[in-house]
């Protein structure tokens, strides 16, 4: 069995897109937007999902790993 600690799990793109359609999929089919206010809601309720699995699975936890090194070094 291969050890699976060190694979990261960040920048999995493609997660994010599959469970961002998903769940909005989801909400429309329940929805049914009909006039531009619906719409309007519907639309920052897509947005606010597609932000969380971004940063779930995505940028900012890419972002918060690769600076690890970028720290200045602390000289006594």
């Amino acid at each position: 069995m291969r050890d699976m600690s060190n694979v990261p799990a960040y920048g999995l793109w493609i997660l994010v897109i599959i469970n961002s359609l998903i769940f909005i999929i989801f909400a429309f089919s329940f929805t049914k937007p009909r006039n531009p206010k619906d719409w309007r809601s519907f639309g920052a309720f897509s947005a606010f999902i597609v932000a969380l699995f971004t940063e779930m699975y995505g940028f900012p936890l890419t972002l918060s790993y690769s600076q690890g090194g970028c720290k200045p070094a602390f000289q006594d």
